[in-house]
């Protein structure tokens, strides 16, 4: 394997993961200084989302990646959407299971993600949390992440990267060994599915019961 390869290989995941974190979190601190008496943090967290998509989309369809010509078929709906299920009965029980952990009262930097998350009201925190973010997540994540990686290496290789990544993107230990385990169940079935609308929808769901239990 020539060592320009592999250079090349980090670029491709290195310079999207950059231009998500970038272009993401400065359209957020933006929007917060100049409508700082308009909306909520985590609505322009979700407008900032928004923003960032066609950036990452754009990246997914340029790439060499895991991608599946046919989204939709008869034979595979219901099995697609059982996974779906399955993957957000997961998500509620490492929700519940982290929450019991010490980690959570002693983490200043979850306290501070968990305020920002239940800042607005509920157009907010479906709009942001259960729309935009998922979406935006997944395409850097799954779709450009462990999609390349997919084809690289092993899927073991690309699931644990993929994850590793999206939990260190959160910035707290909490949130960190949530993502991770939840990443690595959305890296396995988006590599054995190979479609993003599957793991979108289930990480979208999971979300969503959250929200609406704490309303």
């Amino acid at each position: 394997m020539k060592p320009s390869f592999r250079v090349n290989r980090v670029w491709q995941i290195g310079y999207p993961l950059a231009v998500y974190f970038i272009v993401y979190n400065l359209a957020y601190k933006l929007f917060c200084v100049i409508f700082s008496k308009i909306g909520s943090p985590l609505f322009w967290l979700g407008i900032s989302a928004a923003i960032t998509i066609p950036l990452i989309y754009g990246m997914y369809k340029k790439l060499p990646t895991i991608k599946c010509e046919k989204r939709f078929q008869r034979e595979t709906i219901f099995k697609e959407l059982a996974l779906v299920a399955l993957i957000v009965a997961i998500g509620i029980g490492l929700n519940v299971c982290i929450t019991q952990l010490s980690l959570v009262g002693e983490s200043a930097g979850f306290e501070k993600a968990n305020q920002t998350l239940y800042s607005g009201g509920l157009f907010a925190r479906i709009f942001s949390t259960c729309i935009c973010i998922p979406i935006l997540e997944e395409l850097l994540y799954r779709g450009v992440i462990c999609g390349q990686l997919g084809l690289w290496y092993n899927n073991v290789i690309a699931a644990l990267v993929s994850a590793f990544l999206f939990g260190m993107m959160h910035f707290n230990m909490v949130q960190f060994i949530y993502a991770f385990c939840m990443g690595l169940v959305l890296g396995y079935i988006f590599l054995r599915t190979k479609k993003l609308w599957v793991v979108m929808l289930a990480h979208g769901l999971t979300n969503l019961v959250v929200v609406l239990y704490h309303i």
